[in-house]
């Protein structure tokens, strides 16, 4: 009996013994396991200088033009043409002032033509300095197109006080030779200081261009045409309304008339510079005009 309880006790305790080192290995495997979650842990919150360094550019802030426009007041809107309105009277002055010479037109009206385009969208600094600045840059160039178009217009008048004064069999070649001229004449004058104003050419290459845009651009040419011919033949036909007017030339309406010219010539430089834009643009007006008559056919049709 004793054998047995002997037997019946190192049993036991093998059997503790056994279940305490299980215990053991599993506290052990348990704390491993703790470690690592640790470690994994420490890895992951390790700061990022420590990898490869990697190379940074500096992004360009966007400018505050592409930020929503905010809807100006009224007040605010009378202040704004009435500061515009003063911006042209000032550079009205500065261009009569600078046609003094006489010589010197050509290269004051590409001036006023490069600072009204900028003051259409709003990118003009002070008047001043912008209008002497474009003066200076195109002075050459101004005034070498200015000259040939004196000789053309000195040419075109002696052909015609020529007609006046004759009649003979020449006098009929002379009116389809002088029609002829004033036609290119005509096309080519009001783009050319538009075209000098904005773009880097050659003399000839620039008077050709004016004339090849003016026809390509009926549109276009016919408003700058209509704005500065419609007061000479105003004057030619009651010189009165000039003796009345003749001061406004001088303080605002030369340069608020190539204001209003450089307005359609927006869509014009669009079409140069961004012809797929344009082309876009007149899909998507295409589109827009088949809708509407599709849509118009449609309410007929139910109608009925």
């Amino acid at each position: 009996m004793s054998k047995k309880k002997g037997n019946k006790d190192n049993k036991d305790k093998n059997i503790s013994e056994k279940i305490e080192s299980a215990q053991k290995s599993a506290q052990e495997t348990v704390q491993e396991a703790v470690e690592v979650t640790k470690s994994e842990t420490a890895e992951s919150t390790k700061p990022e200088a420590a990898e490869a360094p990697v190379e940074v550019t500096k992004t360009e802030t966007p400018p505050e033009d592409d930020e929503p426009a905010v809807p100006l007041t009224r007040g605010q809107k009378f202040f704004k043409v009435f500061d515009k309105f003063g911006d042209l009277f000032v550079l009205n002055i500065y261009f009569i002032v600078t046609c003094i010479p006489i010589i010197t037109i050509g290269a004051a009206f590409t001036a006023l033509y490069t600072v009204t385009n900028k003051m259409v969208n709003d990118k003009e600094g002070a008047i001043k300095d912008e209008y002497f600045k474009a003066f200076k840059a195109n002075l050459k160039q101004g005034i070498a197109i200015w000259l040939i178009d004196l000789v053309v217009f000195y040419a075109m008048y002696l052909q015609y006080a020529y007609i006046i004064l004759n009649d003979n069999q020449t006098v009929k070649y002379l009116y389809v030779i002088l029609g002829f001229e004033f036609i290119v004449f005509a096309f080519a004058f009001p783009l050319q200081w538009p075209m000098v104003a904005r773009y880097e050419n050659t003399v000839w290459n620039l008077i050709r261009n004016s004339f090849i845009f003016a026809l390509t651009n009926l549109g276009t040419w016919f408003r700058m045409f209509y704005i500065w011919l419609f007061p000479v033949v105003l004057y030619f036909l009651n010189m009165k309304i000039f003796v009345y007017t003749w001061f406004l030339w001088a303080l605002i309406l030369t340069s608020l008339f190539a204001y209003i010219c450089s307005i359609f010539l927006v869509k014009f430089y669009d079409k140069l510079e961004n012809p797929e834009k344009v082309q876009e643009e007149t899909e998507e007006l295409k589109k827009m005009k088949k809708m509407n008559k599709d849509m118009q056919k449609n309410k007929k049709s139910a109608r009925r």
